[in-house]
């Protein structure tokens, strides 16, 4: 009897060692199924970390001009997606299908124009204004789309681009609707000195801002109309080969400008490390965004705003003031809430596809699914 309680004994412990044993980790059980969630998180993290390099570079006695900073940035990135396009032999590499090259040289121009504005703006807003304007872009995509390729424009979206606007001009208050505003927060540490900024500084940088966000639309819709008639990776480095070549031209033609030497091995690390990130970034939102298409991933896209604020107050002890706070809440809620009920609608009868994303891609979310329509329709149209 004594035997056999022992045997019983014995083969119960067995069971719950080999129970504990198979029994997955919590930890990785989360990585597994938030995977794609995690890698998108990281490309937010990623994207404000150049965007406060940006910044930083741009900042000081010695700053560097936008221009500088896309050059040292895109070069980079131009060779090592070159780099890599050739070992992995991605086809049609170099130069892309001859039928879509016009449109490639377009959509890269397009986004030249959009990234000068956005790092134009980063040196006269905070982190935090400056992202809260790329929300608009899918907005103004898909209003672009429904124009110029026949794509359907919701009232949904309508609505939602209606109340972003309002949230523009609530981030910008100006003094003829508002009175005269002074509410920027700056907190007791000043780690790093800003840059004293005007009233009409700041209200520039806004003002470009808006037109950065049309040329990165048109940027958007231009890659709908190439949509899968050329490898993404071959439209990034379109883009940063042009950004490479403009960026120089104009630091070496227009007058007051010039090459600015970095100073010491700080900056010559952040201008490398500032390429280097460019080309992680691309990376981490096209596994983020291939694992996984949900809404969830979705939101994830937005977080980068929490990024730019904890950069504001770690670097510059800064923070918006109430009415910047409450116009970027309007912005960020409407967008998202536009790019839910897209993510909701397209997810209906959805076929998984594997493609590449590449990262100006990324607020788009699951708008991208259509991009085989609407390079169908962009085909028989003469210009966008």
């Amino acid at each position: 009897m004594s035997g056999n309680e022992e045997d019983n004994g014995a083969s119960l412990s067995r069971l719950t060692s080999n129970d504990s044993e198979t029994k997955p980790n919590v930890f990785k059980t989360v990585w597994r199924n938030n995977k794609g969630v995690f890698l998108i998180l990281l490309a937010q993290a990623t994207g404000s970390t150049m965007d406060a390099i940006v910044r930083f570079l741009q900042q000081g006695g010695h700053g560097m001009h936008p221009f500088q900073v896309i050059f040292a940035r895109m070069s980079i990135t131009a060779l090592l997606s070159t780099v890599y396009m050739w070992y992995t032999k991605v086809p049609d590499f170099p130069l892309g299908a001859p039928a879509v090259r016009g449109w490639l040289i377009l959509r890269a121009l397009a986004g030249f124009f959009g990234l000068f504005c956005l790092y134009y703006s980063v040196h006269y807003l905070p982190l935090a204004e400056a992202t809260v304007f790329r929300f608009l872009v899918p907005i103004i995509t898909a209003w672009a789309c429904s124009v110029f390729l026949g794509q359907t424009f919701s009232r949904t979206e309508f609505a939602a681009g209606v109340i972003a606007l309002l949230g523009v001009v609530i981030i910008a208050h100006p003094a003829a609707i508002f009175g005269r505003v002074d509410d920027d927060i700056e907190f007791p540490h000043k780690p790093n000195k800003i840059d004293d900024v005007s009233s009409g500084q700041r209200l520039l940088a806004i003002f470009v801002s808006v037109i950065g966000v049309l040329g990165a639309s048109a940027a958007y819709t231009l890659i709908r109309v190439i949509g899968s008639r050329a490898h993404a990776l071959i439209s990034v480095n379109y883009f940063a080969l042009i950004s490479t070549f403009g960026s120089a031209g104009a630091l070496l033609v227009l007058p007051g400008m010039g090459f600015t030497m970095p100073h010491g091995a700080r900056e010559w690390l952040l201008l490398s490390l500032l390429g280097v990130l460019g080309f992680v970034l691309q990376f981490l939102l096209t596994a983020g965004l291939q694992l996984d298409r949900t809404s969830k991933a979705t939101s994830m896209l937005y977080t980068g705003i929490l990024f730019a604020l904890a950069f504001d107050w770690a670097i510059w002890g800064v923070f918006p003031g109430f009415w910047s706070c409450i116009g970027g809440a309007v912005v960020i809620a409407s967008t998202l809430w536009s790019a839910l009920q897209k993510s909701k609608s397209a997810s209906v009868g959805a076929s998984p596809k594997k493609e590449v994303i590449d990262e100006e891609s990324a607020l788009l979310g699951t708008q991208t699914e259509g991009s085989e329509e609407a390079a169908r329709a962009g085909a028989i149209r003469n210009s966008v």
